[in-house]
């Protein structure tokens, strides 16, 4: 395992759920609500930057209900998210994600994938699938674990603050980009 890999295969403890995230920027590591608002800012108009929007307001310390927004924003179809659940099943073990695993990393895979539909791209290149159904599969991720798996919440809330604060820090006015 590299030290950027998260989580084990072969365990069957809570939190072990695996990924394998070598070479991959961790893009939890910003606001994202702030990185979509400098998109917003720059005149960009995109699902993805409005679905970015509410991953950062629950990276911020937001309910399900901000993780839901995400789902709407997308408008991912169900077929993708199944297929990259399939692709996950192959790759790591069926179910293995439902273990567990800190929050902050479906957050930044989700970040991720959104920027990667807001800079054109359809297919994810490891994966093939649409990057619409990666989105979806991790915020599904984080909705299972809300319930699941709460000890796993390590976002920066205590830096990040409230998400409330976040449309006088981007200069909007609070309505969904």
């Amino acid at each position: 395992m590299r030290a950027t890999d998260v989580g084990d295969i072969n365990s069957n403890d809570v939190g072990s759920g695996a990924r394998f995230n070598a070479g991959k920027p961790d893009i939890g590591l910003l606001p994202l609500s702030i990185l979509a608002g400098v998109y917003q800012e720059a005149g960009a108009g995109h699902k993805a930057i409005n679905a970015l929007y509410s991953l950062g307001n629950f990276q911020a310390g937001g309910d399900r209900a901000d993780l839901t927004q995400v789902l709407v924003d997308i408008q991912f179809r169900w077929e993708d998210c199944a297929r990259v659940f399939e692709y996950g099943k192959r790759k790591y073990a069926a179910w293995n994600w439902a273990k567990g695993m800190a929050w902050s990393v479906p957050i930044a895979c989700a970040g991720r994938h959104l920027m990667a539909m807001f800079h054109g791209e359809y297919l994810d290149s490891e994966s093939g699938e649409p990057h619409e159904g990666h989105v979806a599969c991790n915020i599904f991720m984080l909705l299972l674990y809300l319930n699941t798996y709460p000890q796993g919440d390590d976002r920066p809330t205590a830096w990040l603050g409230q998400p409330e604060v976040w449309p006088e820090l981007i200069g909007g006015n609070g309505d969904p980009i």
